[in-house]
């Protein structure tokens, strides 16, 4: 409260209220709000199969009604025939038309007692849709019991119990992982270099030239690797033309042109937050240990790394978030056999219409980048504070 009220005296009531009522709406419409709708929609079970069943069972008494219409109107029909006196049912041939089937279609005539007989058969069968209906009906009712949505775990229950989603669950949290180290280890020198070894007018081109290519659009920025990384691509053109390989290489099989495109475009996200910190530190440290004849990994190790660990942490937790919800770059430099598991919620939500479940998947993963951004927290022994400098 000391704060708001200090806050108070130095802008105002007015703009005092105004930036608690749009942190207000930002915190509650923006994060709580949704992630508490997640999570209710999470643990409400429906029954799929009952689902399926009432679904096929009205279904089939649609077919029912259908056929008792039919029966109905041959009934009527054949009552009209026994008042005549009996029919004979003829093909287009017999009234004199052109029939593609000849004379030999015509129907033989029927007897009073014929028509009876089939308005008996009609009439049993009748009866018998009636009860099935009648059976379907019921069915529908006890089925719809268990078809209704419960509360329930069974939606995460799911996840971990069914074989062909969580594989891809695993294989997104080590290959979200693999791009985050990845882009570490090439981030980290690019960011020391523009911090303490690079000229001010080098600085500014090459961060320049880092942040031009984001400019364009994430899709277009994906769908550029996707030629990169095609048959004649350029990558597979100068692989073969300095006999590194044989033929094209197919990028796309397996996860390496994922990889490859994830860790170009959350790149900046590691770059940064590094730069940022390790540009804070004091190069008379960097002097002193390179006077006492410390190596350059000792330099690094000892001193830069301690200092710039709340720019990897930062970094660390963007790259890792940002790759496990990606979406765009596994559908598109991705294949059957490396799906994502962002594919799998999309695919709850969109294709499947299981909004519980695919809700359920999406807050297994939110929790997982959780843990690890706790874990990064730890691994660094930095807080809060410190990722917010």
């Amino acid at each position: 409260m000391s704060a708001i009220a200090d806050f108070s005296k130095r802008y105002g009531p007015i703009m005092t209220a105004y930036v608690l009522l749009g942190c207000g709406l930002w915190l509650i419409g923006l994060i709580v709000l949704p992630q508490i709708l997640m999570i209710q929609k999470s643990v409400m079970y429906t029954d799929r199969a009952a689902v399926a069943l009432v679904s096929q069972t009205k279904a089939a008494t649609d077919r029912l009604f259908v056929e008792r219409g039919r029966l109905e109107r041959r009934i009527a029909r054949i009552e009209k025939d026994i008042a005549a006196g009996g029919t004979r049912t003829q093909a287009g041939g017999a009234s004199g038309g052109f029939s593609p089937f000849g004379a030999g279609d015509q129907a033989a005539p029927k007897t009073p007692d014929e028509l009876r007989a089939e308005k008996a058969a009609a009439e049993a069968r009748l009866a018998e849709i009636e009860t099935e209906i009648a059976a379907n009906d019921r069915l529908v009712i006890e089925a719809g019991k268990d078809a209704r949505p419960r509360f329930s775990l069974a939606n995460y229950a799911e996840l971990f119990t069914n074989d062909a989603n969580r594989p891809i669950f695993w294989k997104t949290i080590w290959s979200s992982i693999l791009v985050t180290l990845v882009a570490l280890v090439v981030c980290y020198p690019v960011a020391f270099y523009l911090a303490k070894a690079a000229p001010k007018e080098t600085t500014a081109l090459l961060m320049l030239a880092l942040i031009v290519p984001y400019w364009v659009n994430e899709i277009l920025r994906t769908f550029a690797w996707l030629m990169l990384l095609s048959g004649d691509g350029a990558i597979n053109q100068f692989l073969e033309a300095t006999g590194l390989v044989s033929g094209p290489v197919d990028w796309r099989q397996g996860n390496a042109a994922v990889l490859i495109g994830m860790t170009y475009a959350y790149i900046l996200f590691m770059v940064f937050p590094m730069y940022n910190t390790i540009d804070t530190l004091d190069p008379n440290q960097v002097e002193a240990a390179r006077d006492l004849g410390a190596p350059w990994w000792l330099i690094h190790w000892t001193i830069v790394i301690p200092h710039a660990k709340p720019g990897i942490a930062v970094g660390c937790i963007m790259t890792f978030m940002l790759a496990a919800g990606s979406y765009a770059v596994p559908v598109m430099l991705g294949s059957t056999t490396s799906k994502w598991f962002t594919e799998i919620i999309y695919d709850q939500f969109y294709e499947g219409g299981d909004w519980s479940l695919g809700s359920a998947y999406a807050f297994v993963l939110l929790f997982t980048c959780i843990l690890f951004i706790m874990l990064m927290m730890r691994l660094f022994k930095v807080n809060l504070q410190d990722i917010a400098k």
